[in-house]
């Protein structure tokens, strides 16, 4: 894998996108072919002049951390059939993607982990940022509202899942941040940090994916990053009223 070492200087100007690389091929391509690809219909819409590289889990044993970024040298529009013409049969073959062109891939000194089990998606930060953190959580500038809803529920004496997942066939369809399941009914609880959940494009995704998993009898809470960190004590008493509900009439008021 061609790399650089070292960092360049970071000015406050320049954003890096976080991107999830869905294999190491990516990465591999990012490495030597100096390009990634993002679909059209999911790109980001800021600006950004660098892509810092998040590998989840797959990559066994580096997963769960960002270690490279690049610079974006450019960009062009292409279908995904001839960003690879060897995938004809792919579902997504005659879709269009942006195909960024990429400088060399440059190594972080130090490893940006995931050590709070948070989601990463796309997200943006500062290369001033990219290269203090140690933390996922903090190149985004955010609390790990995830944890401290976790801590709570354990407090409070309920038995849950975390990151629950619910699939279609062989792929995850959606992903729960707490999943209580109970005879009668099923409670979803989403910890929405503000960075992300307030762009108008997750709202619509968050309003989506509310209106299927309600239709196929879940009840939603949603608690908002205020009032995680400053009223905790009142969202357990709404998921405690909520799995009451749950239990008396079957299924509890969305």
């Amino acid at each position: 894998m061609r790399e650089s070492t070292g960092l360049n200087k970071f000015s406050t100007e320049k954003t890096a996108l976080v991107a999830v690389l869905r294999s190491p091929r990516d990465l591999e391509m990012a490495a030597r072919r100096r390009w990634y690809r993002i679909p059209v219909k999911k790109a980001p819409k800021r600006r950004f002049t660098h892509i810092a590289f998040y590998q989840p889990a797959c990559f066994k044993p580096d997963g769960k951390r960002i270690v490279y970024y690049a610079e974006v040298a450019g960009c062009r529009t292409e279908r995904r059939i001839d960003i690879f013409p060897d995938e004809p049969g792919h579902p997504a073959a005659r879709e269009l993607y942006f195909k960024y062109s990429l400088g060399p891939l440059i190594k972080l000194p130090l490893p940006v982990l995931n050590t709070s089990r948070s989601r990463v998606s796309f997200g943006y930060a500062s290369l001033k940022s990219l290269s203090r953190a140690r933390d996922i959580l903090g190149i985004f500038n955010t609390f790990p509202i995830e944890n401290i809803m976790c801590d709570a529920l354990k407090s409070a004496g309920f038995n849950f899942y975390r990151e629950y997942i619910i699939m279609r066939g062989r792929k995850t369809r959606y992903r729960l941040d707490f999943a209580l399941l109970r005879k009668n009914g099923k409670l979803d609880i989403e910890c929405d940090g503000y960075n992300w959940h307030s762009a108008r494009a997750q709202r619509v995704k968050d309003a989506k994916r509310d209106k299927w998993l309600r239709s196929h009898g879940w009840t939603i809470l949603r608690f908002g990053e205020h009032a995680v960190v400053n009223n905790l004590e009142d969202c357990i008493g709404k998921i405690n009223t909520a799995v009451q509900l749950i239990g008396q009439y079957g299924r509890a008021a969305g």
